[in-house]
């Protein structure tokens, strides 16, 4: 399943920022991320494993998971990282990540 395998990977490996062809963040705020994703993805689980939501519920959950990012915390390179990190999540479940991101 693609949730459980991001929550192991390291998604911010120094290589990957590298091959966006970016300076990769300072270690604190590499590990901000990888904290947050992995709590998303955490969260993202439970919500597609939940057998009590439709559809329209889960978009709805997914929707203010997505909205309660420390997006802020983030500058622009940051952000878009995230962003990459956590749409196949969100699109396994059946949804257009770039709709609700």
């Amino acid at each position: 399943m693609k949730i459980e395998e991001l929550i192991v990977n390291d998604n911010y490996a120094l290589p990957l920022w590298e091959k966006r062809g970016l300076m990769p963040s300072p270690a604190p705020v590499i590990k901000q991320l990888e904290n947050v994703t992995v709590n998303f993805l955490k969260s993202l689980k439970a919500i597609n494993e939940n057998s009590g939501l439709d559809k329209p519920s889960k978009l709805k959950s997914v929707q203010k998971l997505v909205d309660q990012l420390p997006w802020d915390d983030f500058d622009t390179e940051e952000k878009e990282f995230l962003a990459d990190v956590i749409a196949p999540a969100i699109e396994s479940m059946g949804f257009n990540p770039w709709a609700i991101i």
